[in-house]
């Protein structure tokens, strides 16, 4: 004699399965991410949402700072991770200096084991901050050995300094080089400490305007 589940056990049931799935593909997948800062800009602008994959730098076990099959980081890699200062914080920056590197930053130039990264002109660039105030700076592309990008700077440089990387660690910057609070400032990143890799925009908001960036909506991250 077969017995049939009530509708509610089903019900339950499913939900508990639903939920299963979505913490594992969270922490071991992919995870969503928003941009609150203008620390990017202009690669990423407030109000950015982002799919950050999970997988990219080995599988950490959550809660913990074990991770399976590591992997190091490139650079160039937009990555977020936990900020050396409080870890209940995410932070998100590009990777400029790899475990060993020798970086200085100098009159807002970027120096990667004696090579200067070039830089070519683009022209002024306008953009919110987190407070919805505007700012202005000159929009640049800088070449990071085979990775191409863009950065704001002024003329004057916020911190200047070399830095020897450790072992296992990494030195970060935001894109916005005169807006940004990065390893220039509070130090480097352990491998440990990476969450995963800035992958894609997949929703952008416009909170100073009230309306959407659909130009921005897929934009891939290098």
């Amino acid at each position: 004699m077969s017995s049939v589940k009530p509708v509610w056990r089903e019900w339950i049931e499913s939900l508990i399965v639903i939920a299963i799935i979505a913490i594992v593909i969270r922490s071991f997948i992919v995870a969503p991410f928003k941009i609150p800062s203008s620390s990017m800009v202009p690669t990423l602008d407030v109000g950015d949402y982002l799919f950050v994959t999970r997988y990219n730098y080995g599988f950490r076990i959550p809660l913990t700072d074990i991770q399976i099959a590591p992997e190091r980081a490139k650079r160039g890699d937009i990555v977020v991770f936990d900020y050396p200062g409080d870890r209940s914080i995410d932070y998100i920056k590009r990777i400029v200096g790899l475990p060993g590197d020798d970086i200085r930053y100098e009159n807002n130039k970027l120096f990667v084991n004696g090579k200067e990264m070039p830089l070519s002109k683009k022209g002024p660039r306008a953009y919110f901050l987190g407070d919805g105030s505007v700012d202005m700076s000159t929009e640049y592309e800088e070449r990071l050995f085979d990775v191409n990008h863009d950065v704001l700077r002024k003329k004057f440089s916020i911190k200047d300094g070399e830095w020897k990387v450790p072992a296992d660690k990494y030195m970060v910057l935001g894109d916005n080089r005169n807006n940004s609070r990065d390893s220039r400032f509070w130090g480097f990143v352990p491998q440990s400490y990476l969450v995963g890799k800035a992958a894609i925009v997949w929703w952008s908001w416009d909170g100073a305007k009230g309306e959407v960036r659909w130009n921005r909506l897929g934009t891939i991250l290098h």
